[in-house]
């Protein structure tokens, strides 16, 4: 019994340090982890449908609650990869955990996409298995899709088993764009054709359309080949 209540404490102070919640299968031996990184200042709980899925993939779901790039407040983009690799890390160290497959797989929206790519590109190499990226945002500062060869994360260097990469049609649209046409997915994958494994670009959504009641149709559509993805290489 007080083993057992050792590891709660644990669990719970390992969310409390990294500032995540934790999820677990309801029912069978879990068969790996997913770290889930949500777009800036966006809750974890908006992408419930989505992380979801990951639970009946029978994935452990660990979330993070703030992704937060202000200096003042938040976290560099940098310190946000290495609190993803860290957390699975240390999570992995917890007993009862030490089974659990090293390679983890990473789902990211916007922010929470360049950082997945990040971990794979840099900050987790050996460790990635699949990385999904939502709509990723590689900007302040550019870093995945940066034009010069010395100054970017590279994308090349990743042994992720496979990259798939999702895109809004209207993202990069308007005065008040939220994914840059500059640093989009799609150049992304210009930059790194022989990387990525899959790219879809969603008809009619918006860069909120991966958010749980967003966008109307167009959003349910996008979210619903978001999670078939989840569900054919998790």
């Amino acid at each position: 019994m007080l083993n057992e209540q050792t590891e709660i404490m644990s669990e719970a102070a390992l969310a409390d340090k990294f500032e995540v919640e934790i999820f677990k299968p309801e029912s069978g031996t879990p068969s790996g982890i997913t770290v889930f990184l949500p777009g800036t200042l966006l809750k974890l709980h908006t992408f419930e449908s989505t992380y979801n899925v990951l639970l009946e993939k029978n994935q452990i779901v660990i979330g993070f609650t703030k992704m937060n790039p202000f200096p003042i407040v938040g976290r560099s983009h940098k310190k946000m990869a290495e609190d993803a690799a860290n957390v699975v890390k240390e999570f992995r160290a917890l007993e009862g955990n030490e089974n659990l497959p090293e390679k983890y797989n990473v789902v990211g929206h916007s922010l929470g996409g360049k950082v997945a790519l990040m971990l794979a590109a840099k900050y987790d190499i050996e460790n990635i298995k699949n990385v999904i990226a939502l709509d990723p945002v590689d900007e302040k500062p550019t870093e995945i899709t940066n034009r010069n060869p010395s100054k970017r994360t590279n994308l090349d260097d990743s042994q992720a088993e496979s990259i798939h990469l999702f895109q809004s049609e209207k993202g990069g649209d308007g005065f008040f764009a939220q994914c840059p046409k500059d640093t989009n997915a799609s150049v992304v994958k210009e930059i790194y054709p022989d990387k990525i494994t899959s790219f879809k670009i969603n008809d009619d959504a918006v860069h909120m359309a991966y958010v749980d009641g967003k966008d109307g149709d167009a959003g349910e559509s996008a979210r619903a080949t978001v999670q078939a993805k989840i569900r054919e290489v998790i």
